[in-house]
């Protein structure tokens, strides 16, 4: 599958990762469980949750300024958290 454009994520709020690809225009709807490489592209942490909700703010995996995780396929939800306003750039596996 083809990467996407960067989506910037705001920071205090749980942003939800499969809701931001599917607002993407002219990009085919991802499903829930879909695995996904989640790359920072820069800035501060981000912490990846697999799951409807944070738990907490910084908790979840953490993934430092430009490395990546992935997702795995039976994850019920994807939210990205972080600190500070930043973007993030995700590949649909």
């Amino acid at each position: 599958m083809a990467t996407r454009p960067n989506i910037k994520i705001s920071k205090g709020v749980d942003n939800d990762v499969y809701a931001l690809l599917n607002a993407q225009a002219g990009y085919p709807a991802v499903t829930v469980g879909t695995p996904l490489r989640i790359q920072n592209k820069g800035g501060p942490d981000v912490y990846i949750h697999e799951a409807t909700e944070s738990i907490e703010a910084v908790g979840g995996t953490t993934v430092h300024a430009n490395l990546q995780t992935i997702t795995s396929d039976s994850a019920v939800g994807v939210i990205a958290t972080c600190i500070a306003n930043t973007v993030i750039n995700v590949e649909v596996l």
